[in-house]
C-alpha cells in the first residue's frame, strides 16, 4: 500500500493499492455512505434509434452501498450512487454504479470521520508491502508444507511428500529434496525459514548450498516439535519469525493472545464489553484485543470503546480475520483485555 495522504481535517484518504492483500485492508475501512472518487466504463444508450451503444470511461464520485472483496476476481468491487462526475454529459446523478478496484490504480476516499484504527491499518498495510517476502518451510522426512507468511496471514503454497519407504529412502530423499528445491524457485521469495523436529531441516539447507545457486535467498532453519497444523501453530507462537522478520504483524498478534490467556489464567484479563468499559473506566485496562470479525459487525460500539479507551493510554490491537487464532477472541465476546494489575477478589 503506498499512502499518498491521509487528512484528517478533511476526512480525506488518497492511496495506491499495490497487492490484492491491500485490496483486502481497503475492504476492511471503507464503510456505508463514504466516498469515492475513481473511474469506471459506462454503457451509455444512443439518443438516436438505430446508432450503437457506446461504453465510455468515466470518473464518478460515488456514495458507498457495499464493497466486496474476492481473492479469486483480483479486484475490490464498490457499489453505490452516483452524486458527481466527469465528463458531465455521461453522469446520470442518483444512478446505481459499481467501480471495480484494481493494484495500481490511485484511490481517494472521503469519510465522515477517519478512526484511528482505521489509519493504523493503512500504515501497517504500507508497512508489509516494503517488507520481504518470506517463505516458511515446515518439513520433517515426511511432508514438508510451504507457505507465504506476512503481517496479517499465512498463504499456504504447496505440500510435498517425500514418500518414503523403508531401504529406498536415501534414493527418494533426493528426488524429495529436487521436487522442494524446484517449488522454491517457482515462488521466488527473499527469505526462507525452515522448520521442524529433527534434521531433515539442517540436511535440505546442506543439499542447497552443496547446489551453489547464484542469489538463492538466505536460509535460517530453526527447531520445533511437529509439523502440519500443530508445527503452524507452535511457529506463529514461538516468536521463531521475528528471527527474519521482526515488525511481522501476523506473529505479534498471536503473541499479544497467547499473553492475554496466560494473564486470565492469573485473574489479571477481562472479557465482556460492559466488564471492559468499567474497567476502562476505573483506568486498568493496559491493552484491547479486538476481533476484526465483531469490528466490522460492530463499528459503532467498538469505536466508542476505542476512543474512550485512548483517553486513558490503553493500547488497542484489532486482531486480523487473516490470523487463525482471530476466533478465540470473538468466541470470548469480541473484544478482550489485559488488565494493569490483578483483580481483586469480590
Amino acid at each position: 500500500m503506498k499512502i499518498i495522504k491521509i487528512n484528517q481535517k478533511l476526512n480525506e484518504i488518497l492511496v495506491i493499492p499495490e497487492t490484492l492483500d491491500d485490496l483486502w485492508h481497503l475492504e476492511k475501512i471503507i464503510e456505508k455512505n463514504d466516498i469515492i472518487y475513481g473511474k469506471t466504463d459506462r454503457k451509455i444508450k444512443p439518443s438516436k434509434e438505430g446508432e450503437k451503444t457506446i461504453r465510455q470511461t468515466i470518473f464518478v464520485e460515488l456514495e458507498v452501498e457495499n464493497v466486496h472483496f474476492q481473492e479469486f476476481s483480483e479486484n475490490l468491487k464498490i457499489g453505490g450512487i452516483i452524486i458527481g462526475g466527469n465528463p458531465k454529459e455521461f453522469i446520470e446523478l442518483k444512478a446505481h454504479q459499481s467501480i471495480d478496484i484494481i493494484p495500481k490504480e490511485i484511490l481517494k476516499i472521503k469519510k465522515t470521520k477517519i478512526q484511528n484504527w482505521q489509519i493504523e491499518r493503512l500504515k501497517k498495510a504500507q508497512q508489509e508491502s516494503s517488507s520481504s517476502k518470506l517463505l516458511a518451510i515446515i518439513m520433517d522426512d515426511e511432508s514438508a508444507e510451504l507457505l507465504f507468511v506476512n503481517q496479517f496471514s499465512t498463504n499456504k503454497k504447496a505440500k510435498i511428500k517425500s514418500n518414503k519407504q523403508g531401504k529406498m529412502y536415501s534414493e527418494q530423499k533426493s528426488y524429495y529434496f529436487d521436487e522442494i528445491l524446484e517449488k522454491i524457485k517457482q515462488l521466488e521469495p527473499k527469505k526462507i525459514l525452515i522448520v521442524g523436529p529433527g534434521f531433515v531441516k539442517e540436511n535440505f539447507k546442506k543439499f542447497v548450498e552443496e547446489k551453489h545457486i547464484p542469489k538463492f535467498p538466505t536460509i535460517i532453519t530453526e527447531t520445533i516439535n511437529s509439523v502440519g497444523e500443530t508445527g503452524l501453530r507452535e511457529l506463529l507462537s514461538s516468536g521463531k519469525l521475528e528471527l527474519v522478520e521482526k515488525n511481522l504483524q501476523l506473529t505479534k498478534e498471536t503473541q499479544l493472545i497467547e499473553d492475554f490467556l496466560k494473564n486470565l489464567s492469573k485473574n489479571k484479563a477481562e472479557y465482556g464489553t460492559l466488564e471492559i468499559k468499567n474497567s476502562i473506566n476505573d483506568g486498568k485496562v493496559e491493552q484491547l484485543l479486538i476481533s476484526e470479525k465483531f469490528l466490522l459487525e460492530n463499528r459503532k460500539l467498538c469505536e466508542e470503546i476505542m476512543d474512550h479507551a485512548e483517553k486513558f493510554g490503553t493500547k488497542i490491537t484489532i486482531i486480523s480475520s487473516k490470523n487463525s487464532q482471530e476466533k478465540i477472541i470473538y468466541n470470548m465476546g469480541g473484544i478482550v483485555a489485559t488488565l494493569r494489575y490483578v483483580k481483586q477478589e469480590n
